[in-house]
Parts: structure tokens; sequence; C-alpha cells
């Protein structure tokens, strides 16, 4: 699928941050990693809450509006590529976002790193 460069940036930040959140606790709370593998394992949905990213965040790592991200993130989820956390249906705009099928890739990546443990 054809991306302009700013949907590409924009996806490519959403992955670093998925990727950093997923292994933030590696190293100093090895039980809340596991958490985080077995939250992966689970898919993209339950992820999207625990490891996704904020809006604005994509925003001051591309130094743009949080406003021209959201329109992107619009974009993408229109062609099937992020999902949204909707887990307040009063409140009116998305808290984070979540590549589509990088709770699979991630899970399994991390699990090879690991030596093939299963949370």
């Amino acid at each position: 699928m054809n991306l302009t460069p700013k949907q590409q940036a924009v996806i490519d930040e959403l992955r670093k941050i998925g990727r950093h959140n997923a292994l933030m606790y590696r190293d100093s709370c090895p039980h809340l990693y596991q958490e985080n593998l077995a939250y992966l394992a689970k898919g993209d949905p339950a992820c999207v809450f625990r490891m996704g990213g904020l809006t604005f965040q994509i925003a001051v790592r591309l130094k743009t509006t949080a406003g021209s991200v959201l329109a992107v993130f619009k974009s993408l989820e229109k062609k099937g590529l992020v999902i949204r956390e909707t887990r307040d249906p009063w409140y009116k705009r998305p808290l984070y976002w979540w590549p589509v099928g990088f709770a699979e890739q991630l899970h399994s990546e991390l699990n090879d790193q690991d030596g093939g443990e299963q949370p």
C-alpha cells in the first residue's frame, strides 16, 4: 500500500513508541515486562491502551501539530493500518493509537530474542 511520506513517518514513530513501551520494563521489572508480552500475545486491541502512542507524542517527535497527526491517523485508520483506543465512548478524540498487526510481529520478535519464552 502506498503511503505519503507524512503517513509513513507517523506510522514509523507509532511503532517506535509501541516498541519502547513494550520493552520499558525488560531489565527493571521483569514481571511487568512479562505482562506486556501477555498483552502482545492477546493481539492489537489489548495493546492500544497499554502500549500505544498518543497523538501529541507523535506530533512532538515529528515537530508538527497534534491536529495534523490526528488527520493522518484518521486516514491510516480508514486504510486499516492503525486502530484507536475507544474505552470511553463519551471522549470525542482517541487517546491512544496502535499499528495493526504490530502486536503479533513484536511478540514474535521479542520471544525470539528472549529464547522462545512464553508469558
